[in-house]
């Protein structure tokens, strides 16, 4: 789009597409086009052969309705199939339910050499704190079965405040659509409106300007965000998030 921010990305990551075609799907009075193929397994290979290169991330493609184990095994099966080389892959899992413990096992049994898990905030649970003991669990069993360090992706979680609980968690990787829908100010967020109140006049005389400063607003907003966890992860000074901290000990010490 014509006032979209320039971003020069460092990592790439291709989605496997099926939250964005189920949800155009359920949305009311939106048909596909037609003569348009509906996204299915071949697409998604198809468009990964087409589109991906080494160096890239490639989200597998994520079927709710299936078992854990059947889950991976489709996964693994289509990575197969798009014959790339020098790729990450990103296994997208739904837990359905299942615990932190029984999720860290089947992947242990069927994908150790996995690159990335993914989950998204929705199936970790809710409210915070059960999200934030589910990948603190699983976060343990699979650093202590595997040996190695595999980093966790939330997939829907661009939320500020929710970020650093996660992070102190297990998890290494977030996205989400929030920095478009909110106004991120001091590690909330706010109604997009409320943005208008906190800047210069001369910003909103253009809706397609006003939106870009408040995406660009949001951006250095995370980006600061990701500062600040490095810097307390690399000096261990961890000041920033003493309270955030102490929530998370509290949870673990009435749970354990």
């Amino acid at each position: 789009m014509p006032s979209a921010l320039e971003v020069t990305a460092a990592i790439r990551f291709f989605d496997s597409g099926t939250y964005e075609t189920e949800g155009l799907a359920d949305t009311p009075g939106i048909n596909e086009p037609p003569g348009k193929q509906p996204w299915s397994e071949e697409l998604y290979i198809e468009s990964a052969k087409n589109n991906v290169r080494a160096g890239d991330v490639l989200v597998s493609y994520d079927d709710r309705s299936l078992s854990l184990v059947d889950q991976i095994k489709q996964s693994l099966v289509l990575f197969e199939r798009t014959e790339l080389q020098g790729i990450k892959r990103d296994l997208l899992l739904h837990p359905n339910g299942a615990p932190p413990d029984a999720l860290a096992e089947v992947i242990i049994d069927l994908a150790p050499d996995i690159d990335i898990i993914g989950l998204t905030e929705k199936d970790i649970g809710f409210p915070w704190f059960i999200a934030a003991s589910y990948i603190r669990q699983l976060r343990t069993k699979l650093d202590s079965r595997l040996g190695r360090y595999i980093p966790i992706h939330i997939f829907g979680c661009f939320d500020p405040q929710t970020i650093p609980y996660l992070f102190f968690s297990g998890v290494d990787i977030f996205d989400g659509l929030s920095w478009m829908r909110y106004y991120f100010r001091d590690g909330h967020a706010f109604y997009y409106k409320e943005f208008e109140y906190d800047t210069q006049l001369e910003n909103l005389l253009d809706p397609k300007e006003a939106m870009r400063n408040l995406l660009g607003h949001n951006v250095e907003e995370l980006e600061r965000l990701r500062a600040d966890l490095q810097y307390s992860v690399l000096t261990r000074d961890l000041s920033q998030f003493k309270m955030c901290l102490e929530n998370l000990q509290a949870v673990e010490l009435a749970t354990s």
